[in-house]
């Protein structure tokens, strides 16, 4: 079997790893908890010196990859040239071998536009290539898709996403509570190369554009409205990093104490093909939103209590009698839970999510920049060296300073 080049998995919602084998490129799905990561990757060879044109595009993809020391390379892929661009590998290798990172990019040189993500070959099609014009002409990159992405899915031109070069396209995942979207590209003249992702502007940074794309209006939220730091996180009910996570906040946020106003929002984004009951508990948390934010939050709570021993048919019974022990209708909620208005808000929210590259859950977006949770000192570390100039955290009350470490 040919050798591979494989992205090392965090906690995993939806886990890329691109593999460059036998001249073409795939995308898979995978999921991974942190007891079950590999160990870190032996040593590498030395890596050719990077083309120094890429430089300047290696410093702005830092921000693309989540926060923390490390460094980023491009090189240039030879199984397939797009014509007028470049083809390109981008990866970030972190202290942990484990949180190495990679992407594929599509760069116009002449161009501040550069589309980024993850890339689908269809072989039959780059031999005998013909230029796309219909959704007929996308089935050989959908089948590619159908392989590698779990769950139906259906790929269908998007012209109002077109650009030089390449047919907008979108990838419409049956979620089997409605689909949602994954953008994507693919090479307009021979219709080999589908690059599922966004373009992105390489003039502005990645927290900039971010933040315009996230949609906070009707999100769940703890924190006070003046808060100085913005955190979104995209989680799953059924996730155990993600209850884990939960449980850590409240013991971060005293630390920090009153130098560190935060506001957290809460996307959902439920892993269908692994988590049987997560949409519905997502989607039973939006109706009680919609009542009460409060509801939303003690739902939550009580889900995460049971959540190694709930059923589908026990979140059913679960969510109607959670919302009836609060004085809620019966009839009100079965006229809300899993209609279309309902889970048309949770979709919105994965489609956002693959927008902006969630790849794992919980994923923070902090101020527009990408935060994994990995390891338990990184959101500490992150939010004092950002936000409080790197400041220790202040002694309690009655302890001296010395036994803080403060000088």
């Amino acid at each position: 079997m040919p050798a591979r080049i494989e992205r090392r998995l965090r906690p995993v919602a939806f886990a890329a790893a691109a593999f460059l084998s036998a001249g073409a490129l795939f995308l898979a799905s995978a999921t991974a908890s942190p007891q079950a990561l590999p160990p870190p990757a032996p040593t590498a060879a030395p890596r050719p010196k990077m083309d120094p044109k890429l430089e300047p595009v290696a410093a702005w993809l830092g921000g693309l990859f989540p926060w923390g020391p490390g460094e980023v390379y491009i090189e240039d892929v030879l199984a397939y040239k797009v014509k007028g661009h470049r083809l390109l590998k981008a990866s970030k290798t972190y202290g942990d071998a484990r949180n190495n990172d990679q992407t594929f990019l599509v760069l116009d040189e002449g161009s501040q536009g550069v589309i980024i993500g993850d890339p689908f070959l269809d072989e039959v099609r780059m031999k005998a290539p013909q230029p796309v014009r219909t959704d007929a002409d996308l089935a050989g990159v959908r089948e590619q898709i159908q392989k590698f992405l779990r769950g139906r899915s259906r790929v269908v031109l998007d012209p109002s996403a077109d650009r030089p070069g390449f047919k907008g396209v979108k990838i419409l995942v049956d979620s089997g509570y409605g689909p949602y979207e994954i953008g994507a590209f693919v090479t307009a003249d021979d219709g080999a190369l589908l690059i599922a992702g966004r373009a992105w502007d390489r003039k502005r940074s990645f927290a900039d554009q971010r933040k315009e794309m996230i949609k906070l209006t009707g999100t769940p939220a703890l924190g006070p409205a003046d808060a100085t730091v913005t955190i979104v996180e995209y989680s799953d009910m059924q996730c155990g990093f993600c209850k884990k996570r939960t449980a850590d906040w409240e013991p971060l946020l005293e630390k920090l104490g009153k130098s560190l106003k935060i506001r957290r929002y809460f996307k959902a984004f439920p892993l269908v093909n692994d988590h049987p009951w997560a949409f519905r508990a997502s989607a039973a948390g939006r109706c009680f939103i919609d009542k009460d934010p409060a509801l939303f939050f003690r739902w939550k709570s009580n889900v995460y209590s049971r959540q190694e021993t709930l059923t589908v048919a026990d979140l059913d019974t679960f969510a109607l009698d959670f919302a009836i022990s609060n004085d809620l209708a019966e009839d009100w909620f079965k006229g809300c839970y899993l209609k279309d208005s309902t889970c048309s808000r949770i979709l919105s929210d994965l489609t956002e999510g693959f927008a902006i590259r969630v790849r794992a859950t919980p994923t923070y977006i902090i101020d527009g920049v990408a935060v994994s949770w990995y390891a338990d000192n990184i959101m500490e570390d992150y939010l004092r060296q950002t936000y409080l100039k790197g400041a220790v955290n202040p002694p309690k009350k009655g302890e001296s300073p010395a036994k803080k470490g403060v000088k």
